[in-house]
């Protein structure tokens, strides 16, 4: 299979996001013959609390369009994340669509980013409320799971939905501070230990106020090697994969059978 990483300039313009978002996924689906595309965390708004909020109202006036992009070029979208509503609580939801435009599944981030600096303090739960179940769902080529950008600080969380899958997908919103010190490692890392494919997509490199985005979209085979990677800058990383490659490298080690999970507790 091909996937695609995007990796679009986040404005805080509701038409030029969007516009941006379809042209890539066409550009994956046309040029690469992706079968399934990833995109990466919040990528309609800034990720700043007041410019979330702005947003919170969009999840319709984008995910309508992006169905309508999956059946009218037969791709499978795992849409980032977008603010969602629901019994007026807000969540930092990931749909996921597939060939016929049906959303399959919905997951919440469920690990919600909190910062405490000298200088600085940031607490996504002001905006979000946290989720409280992790979602996977089942393609031609397999399961695939879903964990959103500080979800995947937490071994546990990767290790709970990743035996039966072969892949994890990540939309991200990693910053230009911790990103040159924890990107990489952290997702080579989460892919060998868990034996896994890894698929972490990145906003490309822009400044709002306070933050900035790092790019650097990647893909990570199950032996935690980097197949490929994207720079700061905007674009669409498209790499073939294959899915038996996970069985292999799980039968050669076989890290699951091997653990002593009577000690774990």
């Amino acid at each position: 299979m091909i996937v695609s990483l995007l990796q679009p300039i986040v404005s805080d313009s509701k038409q030029k996001n969007l516009e941006q978002v379809l042209a890539l996924i066409e550009l994956a689906a046309t040029r690469d013959h992706a079968n399934l595309v990833l995109l990466p965390e919040l990528w309609n708004t800034p990720f700043i609390n007041e410019e979330i909020l702005k947003h919170q109202d969009e999840w319709d006036d984008y995910i309508q369009p992006l169905q309508q992009t999956a059946k009218s070029l037969s791709i499978w979208i795992i849409a980032g994340t977008l603010p969602r509503k629901e019994n007026d609580l807000l969540y930092n939801s990931c749909a996921v669509i597939n060939t016929n435009g049906e959303i399959v599944e919905i997951a919440d981030k469920t690990h919600l980013l909190e910062v405490h600096t000298p200088n600085h303090t940031y607490d996504e739960k002001d905006v979000f409320t946290d989720g409280n179940q992790f979602k996977s769902f089942i393609t031609p080529w397999g399961k695939i799971g879903i964990l959103i950008c500080m979800d995947n600080r937490f071994p546990e969380a990767a290790r709970t939905i990743a035996q039966d899958c072969f892949m994890i997908a990540a939309p991200c919103g990693f910053n230009d501070k911790v990103g040159p010190i924890h990107w990489n490692a952290l997702f080579k890392t989460r892919a060998m230990e868990n034996q896994i494919f890894y698929l972490a997509a990145n906003p490309a490199k822009q400044t709002y106020a306070t933050y900035t985005s790092y790019g650097h979209s990647l893909v990570v085979g199950p032996d935690g090697k980097i197949i490929d990677q994207l720079d700061e800058n905007p674009g669409v990383l498209s790499v073939e994969i294959d899915p038996k490659q996970v069985d292999q490298i799980r039968n050669r080690t076989p890290y699951w059978n091997l653990r002593r999970k009577e000690l774990y507790s």
